[in-house]
């Protein structure tokens, strides 16, 4: 079965040359351990560029169950440690992968906003993500994907080139939240939070402008 490490090895020359990606603030992404990387979410790419730019850490993926049955795709994205989840629902079963897979010791990303952006921009986490990391209590890293939008929005059938960036952030401090009740209204907090980091990122004055 591939790995990460296997396609990133072999696919680094066609990032390179079709995306130009680069990665900014990895040193805030934990040597070892489980962790979650929460970014934003404009394009097919983003997973990949996560994982590109994730050094040598091997991280898994929430996605829609919708992906999984595209031939092909659905069982390569599988096993690069993807997982499906049923959007719209409480999928026990996501739920449950997700903290199995936390709990050997990996790492995960979460696409907090749900789904690909129609217009470029950020849109408001969900709360759904506000519950999962409420639950698991481990380190939240905060990432911007830049450029992918340009490269490949959500209605492309193929992408184009251009510059793509990931740029990390140190860990979202949710510690003063983790005490408050488990309802609807903490996780909603801890979404926009979330967000609230992600948008920093991107706002940053001296991060670098890699979108085409």
């Amino acid at each position: 079965m591939a790995s990460f490490p296997k396609l990133r090895f072999f696919t680094t020359w066609l990032v390179e040359f079709l995306f130009h990606t680069r990665s900014y603030g990895t040193e805030n992404i934990p040597e070892n351990g489980p962790f979650v990387v929460v970014a934003n979410h404009a394009s097919f790419l983003d997973p990949y560029l996560i994982g590109y730019t994730s050094l040598k850490r091997e991280v898994g993926f929430m996605a829609k169950v919708e992906l999984f049955q595209i031939p092909v795709f659905g069982s390569l994205i599988r096993s690069l440690g993807a997982f499906p989840v049923a959007r719209g629902s409480r999928d026990q079963e996501a739920i449950r992968q997700f903290h199995d897979f936390l709990h050997s010791g990996k790492p995960l990303v979460i696409f907090v906003e749900g789904t690909r952006t129609l217009t470029g921009e950020l849109q408001p986490a969900k709360k759904g993500s506000g519950m999962l990391l409420y639950n698991a209590r481990v380190p939240v890293i905060p990432a911007y994907i830049d450029g992918t939008f340009h490269c490949w929005p959500k209605g492309k059938l193929l992408p184009r080139t251009g510059a793509t960036s990931v740029s990390y952030g140190s860990p979202v401090p949710l510690d003063d939240l983790y005490v408050q009740k488990p309802e609807k209204d903490t996780y909603a907090r801890i979404a926009k939070r979330i967000m609230e980091h992600i948008t920093r990122l991107k706002t940053l004055p001296n991060r670098p402008k890699s979108a085409g």
